[in-house]
């Protein structure tokens, strides 16, 4: 068991980073739509958003410390942070890197969301629907559990509440209530 935690660990790391990034997504969608007014309170929504959005770095760093650790497959900061540099499932791979940099752009530009344009910032935190699909595919495609029936059911239901989730988004358009409901933002709390 001992020589196997590192890959136990980046297993269940990985995973837990596709989870967390997922609800982010989700959160984020409920928050810029409005769908669950009038109970919904967006400094509240907003907070749980950018909490779950930091767990999902946190994850993604977890996962892959124990890449580098585990000694099954030799993985350095080459394979890590280039697309395509990586021996093992090339392509697979590959697509977790592309995801991990979306992620970072994303969480990058979020806590420095007050200095930069609006369109700007919104444009590449629309990046956050591309992340979620790349890391649906680099687990599905690179990880070693996809086999397991309860990872099959928890991809189902993830891959399922990001369709549901961004196909409400579109068809509410751009932000549910477009009037002086919106937050302002001196009622948003600062970004962390």
């Amino acid at each position: 068991m001992r020589s196997q935690l590192w890959w136990y660990l980046a297993r269940s790391s990985g995973l837990v980073a596709a989870v967390l990034l997922t609800l982010s997504l989700i959160w984020g969608i409920l928050l810029s739509t409005r769908i669950l007014r009038p109970v919904d309170r967006p400094a509240w929504l907003l907070g749980v958003h950018r909490w779950l959005g930091a767990l999902s770095c946190i994850a993604t760093a977890i996962h892959l410390v124990a890449l580098v650790a585990d000694n099954y497959v030799s993985f350095g900061p080459a394979e890590l942070l280039v697309p395509m540099a990586s021996p093992w499932k090339r392509g697979p791979v590959a697509i977790g890197v592309i995801a991990m940099y979306l992620l970072i752009l994303v969480q990058t530009t979020s806590l420095m969301m007050k200095r930069l344009p609006k369109r700007l910032w919104r444009t590449v935190h629309s990046c956050s629907y591309l992340s979620v699909f790349l890391v649906a595919l680099h687990s599905g495609l690179a990880g070693t559990d996809t086999s397991n029936p309860a990872y099959l059911v928890a991809a189902f239901v993830l891959i399922a509440s990001a369709t549901i989730a961004t196909i409400l988004r579109v068809l509410n358009g751009r932000s549910g209530n477009r009037q002086s409901t919106k937050p302002s933002a001196s009622a948003m709390p600062d970004a962390f």
